[in-house]
């Protein structure tokens, strides 16, 4: 997808309903996101109700801006649950710091099916949960794009929450470096295809049509049917002239026949250079 179509499929899937009784949302305090912390849940459980119920009481010790799921259903979907300026507990804390205090973060669903021991998924069928999987990362990237999009921080700036830990941000968690691998991507994977729908082109046409691109196509080709040409190739292209090799198209520019030495070579032409070239070898009649 290009950005602006990440954009408008996550809109088509978000739905906005803050937990206005979980403590990190009553505390009010805002940050200016300079990045993301990813995370996944951590159990079995793929629903984003039963996510959201957990965090929207005052008893909750955590509490993120928006929760992920529900792809067992379908496509899935994403619930805000804070502003996505608002300071979320999430991460934990280490020996730096806290990336509370600079990330927005979000939990991801998981399917059911596995169990937990310490950080290990245990009885995690794959070949069951690709199809799981692949919905769940089509909108992580898709809503990591839109959140970049919105803030303007940099792709480095995403992270998951094992990654936080390593930097000295955060807790010993192991989310999302996990799960990830088990279907061939990582955080790695993901700040890349981010990134390359942030920096890919996102203009396209909607008149455009056959007549439109015949059109912008022969307008292309008027700057390479003139005489212009490297410095690199002057003797060969003399010799061309002079020996018959090439006679150009009948027109002339500056008194010289117009070769359009950059315009491109048709099947035609070629073989008509190569038959000129087998008779003055005596090759052809």
């Amino acid at each position: 997808m290009t950005k602006k179509e990440c954009i408008a499929w996550v809109e088509s899937h978000m739905e906005i309903r803050y937990a206005t009784d979980n403590g990190a949302y009553r505390s009010g305090r805002k940050i200016n996101p300079q990045g993301s912390v990813n995370h996944s849940v951590g159990c079995a459980q793929p629903s984003v109700e039963v996510f959201y119920k957990s965090m929207n009481k005052p008893s909750a010790g955590w509490g993120v801006n928006a929760i992920l799921g529900d792809f067992h259903k379908g496509d899935g979907r994403i619930l805000v649950t804070m502003p996505l300026n608002a300071r979320p507990w999430g991460c934990g804390s280490g020996k730096k710091g806290s990336w509370n205090n600079t990330k927005v973060q979000w939990e991801v669903c998981e399917p059911a099916g596995h169990t937990y021991s310490g950080g290990t998924m245990i009885g995690y069928d794959i070949a069951k949960n690709q199809v799981y999987f692949d919905r769940m990362w089509k909108m992580l990237v898709a809503w990591n794009v839109y959140v970049v999009d919105k803030f303007g921080y940099p792709i480095s700036g995403i992270s998951d929450h094992i990654e936080s830990y390593y930097a000295g941000y955060g807790s010993g968690h192991a989310d999302m470096g996990h799960w990830l691998p088990k279907h061939g991507k990582s955080m790695n994977a993901l700040r890349a295809e981010v990134e390359a729908i942030i920096n890919g082109a996102d203009t396209e046409d909607d008149d455009m049509d056959v007549a439109r691109f015949s059109e912008l196509f022969r307008e292309m080709r008027k700057d390479l049917q003139d005489n212009d040409s490297g410095q690199y190739s002057e003797a060969a292209r003399k010799w061309a002239v002079e020996s018959g090799l090439i006679a150009g198209n009948g027109t002339t520019i500056n008194g010289e026949p117009n070769c359009m030495w950059q315009d491109f070579l048709t099947r035609e032409q070629l073989v008509t250079v190569l038959y000129r070239f087998a008779q003055m070898m005596g090759k052809a009649a």
